[in-house]
């Protein structure tokens, strides 16, 4: 998985290069209308496009049936049943290339939470830091956390014996890159800290130890050390949302809308029935 991540990483990064600097609906954009277009190219190979295009002939028949006989109560109820059966053998018929959409579109979703998801700190901005420890451990005396500059550490360890959980209050100082370098006994953790970037960049609020789910969850930062004390660390970066008229939504919404548009827009131009 870190082989995939890293692959993945690569493409997202030089796709979204251009646009770092500019306003990120620009960028969402055209994500948007490569997953359009993958989800055209998944739905017209992978489903039977002769019987969905059959079936919604049938739906629009009986819907013109039910407006053309409304006074007619039997017909009316017999259309409505007709549609609802019609409309279970379309799902039925969609079902078969959706499963094959599931795997690269979370692919695709995971690497834009990375980089939309969360905002970097802002110069000032306090977040918690937390550090999780394995289950098997007891929480040592000797924890300390220092920044390779950047960042002021504000506030004591404060330990949470029952959740093997150690929080550092930080502020950003200076923007930029900066790593936060934990000992924990005679081991040493380290965790990227993005401050300050107006652009687009990757933001990991958590890396853990490796497993299939957090290695797929969390591409941004290279997995810790498996046999090692400390399991999670965790940065209380606020989530990110982007200016659309007058509202501020996520961009899983904006990426959510296009899409959507795009592939009804596009479905002529490659032959493909919704």
């Amino acid at each position: 998985m870190t082989i995939l991540n890293s692959i993945l990483n690569g493409i997202f990064d030089l796709i979204v290069s251009p646009f770092r600097n500019i306003n990120p609906l620009w960028s969402l954009a055209l994500f948007s209308l490569l997953i359009a277009i993958l989800m055209l190219i998944i739905f017209r190979y992978t489903s039977n496009q002769e019987e969905i295009k059959r079936t919604k002939s049938k739906i629009r028949a009986y819907i013109y049936e039910l407006r053309l006989f409304k006074d007619e109560l039997g017909i009316v109820l017999s259309a409505q049943k007709n549609v609802f059966i019609q409309n279970l053998h379309y799902m039925k018929y969609a079902v078969k290339p959706m499963i094959f959409m599931i795997i690269p579109l979370a692919l695709i979703l995971i690497q834009l939470d990375s980089l939309y998801g969360h905002k970097p700190l802002s110069l000032k901005e306090s977040a918690i830091v937390s550090l999780k420890l394995s289950e098997k451990v007891k929480i040592p005396d000797n924890i300390s956390v220092k920044s390779d500059g950047g960042l002021n550490i504000e506030t004591p360890p404060l330990r949470i014996a029952q959740d093997k959980q150690i929080d550092w209050r930080i502020r950003a100082q200076e923007p930029g890159e900066h790593n936060l370098i934990f000992k924990v006994d005679d081991q040493e953790y380290q965790q990227k800290v993005m401050v300050g970037n107006k652009g687009i960049v990757r933001v990991t609020p958590t890396v853990s130890t490796p497993n299939f789910w957090t290695s797929l969850l969390y591409p941004g930062q290279k997995p810790l050390a498996k046999d090692g004390v400390v399991k999670e660390i965790h940065i209380d970066y606020k989530r990110n949302s982007f200016g659309v008229y007058k509202w501020h939504v996520d961009w899983i919404v904006i990426i959510f809308v296009l899409s959507i548009v795009f592939a009804f827009g596009m479905k002529g131009l490659f032959k493909v029935e919704i």
